[in-house]
C-alpha cells in the first residue's frame, strides 16, 4: 500500500525535496495512516514534518486521551508537535455555525498558523477515497453544480493573510477499510472518534446509512465508482473552467459603486454551460466566496434574461440581480444607497456664462462660454463638446436632473418628444432616469448629457448662427491639473 500512495504522491508532483509540511493528526484511523506514510517518506526524502493536533472542547476526556496519543506518537517519531485548545461549540455559537463547520473552519485556521509561524509551505489532509464520495454525495444532496460534484482534489491552493500554500491529500487514492487493514497488518494503534459514530453531523448520516447502504445492498465499489466520476467531472470542470474563465473577463464589467453587469445580447450567444460558470464566477466574486450559492440562484438569475426590465432576484449574502434594457447587473444590498449618495439627484444650478461648474453626479467639470461662430469651422462631433444657437434660447440655462413636462425637439420641424418617452426609446433603467444630467431651457432639454450625445434640434448650429454657446465636459481630475 505504500507504494500505491508514494505512486500517487509523484503522479501529483505533491512532496519535493526540502519541504516543510504541516500534517494533520487527529489520532483516527485515517490521520495516523498518513503521518506513517510521510514518516516513510521522509526517510529517502529531505522534508521536515510538524505534527499539529486540534482539541475540539467537544468530547471531553475523550478528546483528551487523543491528545495525549498524538502527542506519545510524535515524541515516538521525534518529530515537533503542537497543539490547540478550541471550544468549537462556543465558536459555531457566536458565528451562527454548525459544530461540524466551525470545527473545519477551525482547523484549517490552526494548520494555517502552524504553516506560517514554521515556515511551512504544504499542509497534509487525510482525506481518502470514502471522503470524496460522501462530499459528492453531501453536495449533490444540497445542490450543486459540476465542481462540487468533482469532489476533492489531490493538491490544492489556499490563501491565508497574503502568502498562499499547498495543500496535499496523499491518501485520496485510498479507502477507509484500507486504511484500516494497513495499520492493522503493521500493528499501529489509533482512536476512535465516537462522534463519528452517531448522526449528529449531516456526513455522518451520509457514512453510516446511505454509502453503507449502497455498498451492502447496491455494489461493494459503490465507493470507487463515485469517485472515478468524480475524476472525470474534474476534467471536464478544468476544461469548462478555462472557457468560462475567458468568457469572464470578456463578458462582466464592474461599475464604479462595486456592482457587476454584462450585457444579455452578448451572453445569450455563448453556450448554456458557459452561461451558468460565468453567472456563478460572477455570485462569487461579488460575495467573497461560493458556500451557500446553490445550482438553483445561477437558474434564478439565468433566467432574468428573458424577463421584464425591472425583474430582480434575491440571493444569498445579501445579493439581488436585476433585469435592465440591456444587462443584467448584481449588487448587494445596499448599493442603491451607494447610488444615490454618489450619483444622486443634482441641485439645479443656473449657468453663468462663461462659468464652470462640477458636476458630481459624472465627476466631471462643465465650462461654459460665447464664442463668435466662424463659418469655416466645424461643427465638434464628439460627446464632451456641444455648440448650441445662443440667440435661439428662450430662458434662463439651467443644468439639472429631470422635471415633469420636460421634453427635447427631434426633428427640425419641431416634433416634440416627452423626456420620459426618449428614455423609454434609450433603454435608460427606471431607477437611473433621476439621475441623468440634463441642460434645460425651461422645460425644453438642451442636451442629454451622456446618453447618446444628443441634443435637441431647436438649438443646433446653422448658416444663419451668428453666436455659439460652447459647452465642454472636462474630466475633474484633468481639470485640476
Amino acid at each position: 500500500m505504500f507504494s500505491r500512495v508514494s505512486e500517487y504522491i509523484d503522479q501529483y508532483k505533491m512532496i519535493e525535496k526540502g519541504d516543510r509540511i504541516a500534517v494533520g493528526v487527529s489520532g483516527g484511523a485515517d490521520s495516523v495512516c498518513l503521518l506513517y506514510m510521510l514518516f516513510e517518506i521522509g526517510k529517502y526524502m529531505d522534508i521536515n514534518l510538524i505534527v499539529v493536533h486540534i482539541n475540539h472542547g467537544i468530547r471531553g476526556k475523550e478528546g483528551s486521551l487523543d491528545e495525549d496519543y498524538v502527542e506519545g506518537l510524535a515524541k515516538a517519531l521525534k518529530l515537533e508537535y503542537i497543539c490547540f485548545h478550541e471550544d468549537v461549540p462556543a465558536i459555531a455559537k457566536v458565528e451562527g455555525l454548525s459544530e461540524e463547520e466551525a470545527g473545519r473552519n477551525v482547523r484549517y485556521q490552526s494548520f494555517f498558523k502552524v504553516a506560517l509561524d514554521r515556515n511551512c509551505n504544504k499542509i497534509a489532509i487525510a482525506h481518502n477515497k470514502n471522503d470524496i464520495a460522501e462530499t459528492v454525495l453531501f453536495n449533490l444532496f444540497r445542490g450543486t453544480g459540476i465542481k462540487g460534484l468533482s469532489g476533492i482534489l489531490p493538491v490544492s491552493k489556499r490563501m491565508y493573510g497574503e502568502k498562499s500554500y499547498t495543500i496535499i491529500r496523499p491518501l485520496l487514492c485510498l479507502e477507509r477499510e484500507e486504511i484500516e487493514l494497513y495499520l492493522s497488518d503493521n500493528v499501529i494503534s489509533y482512536h476512535i472518534d465516537q462522534t463519528n459514530l452517531g448522526d449528529d453531523y449531516s456526513r455522518n448520516k451520509i457514512r453510516n446509512h446511505i454509502l453503507s447502504y449502497a455498498k451492502d445492498e447496491i455494489n461493494s465499489n459503490a465507493v470507487s465508482h463515485i469517485v472515478r466520476a468524480s475524476l472525470q467531472l474534474q476534467e471536464i470542470d478544468r476544461y469548462i473552467d478555462a472557457l468560462a474563465d475567458a468568457k469572464y473577463h470578456e463578458l462582466i464589467k464592474e461599475d464604479e459603486k462595486g456592482a457587476l453587469y454584462f450585457d444579455i445580447e452578448e451572453f445569450d450567444k455563448l453556450d448554456i454551460v458557459i452561461q451558468k460558470e460565468v453567472i456563478r464566477r460572477a455570485m462569487m466574486n461579488l460575495a467573497g466566496k461560493l458556500k451557500d450559492i446553490e445550482s438553483k440562484h445561477v437558474e434564478e438569475v439565468l433566467s432574468l434574461v428573458h424577463k421584464q426590465v425591472g425583474k430582480m432576484v434575491n440571493l444569498p449574502y445579501e445579493m439581488i440581480a436585476l433585469k435592465e434594457y440591456s444587462s443584467i447587473r448584481l449588487y448587494k444590498e445596499g448599493y442603491e444607497e451607494l447610488v444615490d449618495k454618489g450619483l444622486g439627484p443634482f441641485n439645479p444650478v443656473t449657468l453663468e456664462i462663461p462659468g464652470q461648474y462640477y458636476c458630481q453626479n459624472i465627476h466631471m467639470i462643465l465650462e461654459v462660454s460665447i464664442i463668435k461662430y466662424d463659418k469655416n469651422q466645424s461643427v465638434p462631433k464628439n460627446s464632451c463638446t456641444k455648440w448650441f444657437d445662443y440667440d435661439k434660447i428662450e430662458n434662463t440655462i439651467v443644468l439639472r436632473t429631470r422635471n415633469k413636462g420636460d421634453y427635447i425637439e427631434i426633428n427640425d420641424s419641431g416634433g416634440r418628444k416627452k423626456l420620459k418617452d426618449y428614455y423609454i426609446d434609450q433603454k435608460i433603467p427606471r431607477n437611473q432616469r433621476d439621475l441623468k444630467l440634463l441642460v434645460a431651457d425651461g422645460s425644453h432639454i438642451m442636451w442629454v448629457i451622456g446618453q447618446g450625445d444628443r441634443i435637441s434640434e431647436k438649438y443646433k448650429v446653422n448658416d444663419n448662427t451668428t453666436n455659439i454657446l460652447l459647452m465642454k465636459l472636462i474630466n475633474a481630475e484633468d481639470y485640476k491639473k
